[in-house]
């Protein structure tokens, strides 16, 4: 195994996709066992272990499930050639796989090939290039350094994340739309003439075709951006703000950020043609809001 045919193998990954809807398990199967194999852990795991950090993974950076079927991407990621299952897998059910509960009985362990785990080994690099591949087409930039951070992919000692290059122009044009403050809070502190924690949010993320247009932007501080894009926040097409049940904090800064906000409508922009577009906002809701 090379580094180019690795490479080639997760650009080839075969990942369900239907209409923009987010499905990035295997994405997060393979940064969970890189990041396993930083951590010092065995090339194979059993499937409780993997299937455990899987599904808490998927809660926090996946779409809003009622549940998550860890078995799908442990089971099918052999096709691609970048997994194994060992020991006695159980006969495949309905859903062409065999069941979580099945596994959690078996003696099934997972993890990757030995030609792919002799290569991570050897050229740690690769991990970060794998890492970085992922990172760019399935995540929102925003949730990149946190990620890394969950699975442990940090410890490999490799430089800070550079995520590709965007429309520079994308940035300075949504924080002028909303005049230069976070779209919910009016946000606009500044050193001297530079906004300090003032972003420009996707709404439609990058990774999933969304583009850099300002229909498709929220001007949001630091806090509301990142709890836009991990789904705490999200807004109706009238442009009231939702806010998750499973968002929530114990002091008065918890109402003053989110509470106070619920059901109001953000600043807009004065221009129409500005305006979120309501296809980008179902998107997110969707594929984003935890609701």
């Amino acid at each position: 195994m090379t580094s180019e045919r690795f490479l080639y193998l997760l650009s080839r990954l075969q990942v369900w996709s239907r209409a923009g809807e987010r499905a990035p398990h295997k994405p997060l199967l393979i940064l969970l066992a890189m990041g396993n194999l930083c951590g010092g852990e065995p090339r194979l795991l059993p499937y409780r272990n993997i299937a455990e950090r899987l599904i808490d993974l998927l809660a926090r950076f996946g779409p809003y499930r009622r549940s998550h079927h860890p078995e799908q991407p442990i089971c099918r990621l052999p096709k691609d050639r970048l997994w194994e299952l060992c020991g006695h897998v159980p006969a495949a059910g309905a859903t062409g796989v065999p069941s979580h509960g099945q596994l959690m009985r078996s003696d099934v362990s997972a993890g990757f090939p030995e030609a792919v785990h002799s290569l991570l080994v050897a050229h740690p690099e690769v991990i970060w290039m794998g890492t970085q591949y992922l990172l760019d087409s399935y995540f929102a930039e925003s949730l990149h350094d946190d990620l890394v951070s969950e699975v442990g992919i940090h410890r490999v000692m490799q430089p800070a994340l550079k995520s590709r290059k965007r429309d520079p122009g994308f940035r300075r044009e949504v924080i002028r739309a909303y005049e230069h403050r976070c779209a919910v809070c009016d946000y606009d502190i500044r050193l001297d003439n530079n906004l300090m924690g003032l972003e420009a949010a996707h709404i439609r993320w990058h990774a999933y075709d969304g583009p850099d247009e300002v229909s498709n932007g929220l001007a949001l501080c630091t806090l509301h951006h990142k709890a836009f894009d991990l789904g705490g926040i999200s807004l109706l097409d009238d442009l009231r703000l939702v806010v998750s049940d499973d968002l929530h904090g114990q002091n008065r800064a918890f109402d003053l950020w989110f509470l106070d906000h619920k059901g109001k409508p953000i600043r807009a922009p004065r221009h129409n043609d500005q305006r979120p577009d309501p296809l980008f906002l179902h998107w997110h809701r969707e594929q984003v809001f935890q609701g």
